[in-house]
């Protein structure tokens, strides 16, 4: 089995490095949180889970196919990451993706449809995608409820900071391989 994903890679050096700094502050108020690693950081299409060695090469070949040569067709779109958030009261803290969301939720209802169609995989159950990087994580087992208020108002107060330029030119099926230290992720090719 394979724990794996579908997603975009930020591979813009600058942007990860102004999310970086960004995180260093963060840390510095919330040391218990981990943040992604700038090599890590993407946007994720689709969560696949545990799937079984034999399915990761059909379904990079559909997204080959289907969506990065059909779709994409060799043109980069040009996205920008800009101002910060939260999900699950800050146990998720991420950037938003500014650009043609239409055209992300279209690759990725694209996405659902044919793993659906040809491997009966299960569509996410939102529908309506939103657009993000994750860039840390915070356990609440691991807050320092002293600075947690700053903690917050710095999310709050960057809610406009832009972070960079973000370029989308293809997706791609992503291995992850949980570890003590963090998630390790490769990109798999067939």
């Amino acid at each position: 089995m394979i724990r794996s994903f579908i997603a975009i890679d930020l591979e813009e050096e600058e942007t990860r490095k102004n999310i970086q700094e960004f995180g260093k502050i963060l840390k510095n108020i919330q040391p218990g949180i981990k943040l992604v690693e700038p090599e890590n950081l993407h946007m994720t299409i689709k969560f696949l889970g545990n799937i079984p060695d034999s399915l990761a090469p059909k379904i990079y070949n559909v997204l080959k196919e289907e969506i990065n040569e059909k779709i994409f067709q060799g043109i980069t779109r040009e996205y920008y990451l800009k101002g910060t958030g939260q999900f699950r009261n800050y146990s998720v803290i991420w950037v938003k993706l500014i650009g043609d969301i239409s055209f992300l939720q279209s690759i990725k209802t694209r996405v659902e449809d044919l793993l659906k169609r040809k491997f009966n995989l299960e569509k996410d159950k939102r529908g309506e995608f939103n657009p993000h990087l994750t860039i840390g994580r915070l356990n609440r087992k691991k807050v320092n409820h002293g600075t947690f208020e700053k903690f917050k108002m710095i999310i709050s107060e960057n809610k406009e900071k832009e972070f960079g330029h973000f370029h989308v030119d293809t997706i791609k099926l992503k291995k992850s391989v949980l570890t003590p230290k963090g998630p390790i992720y490769s990109t798999l090719v067939f």
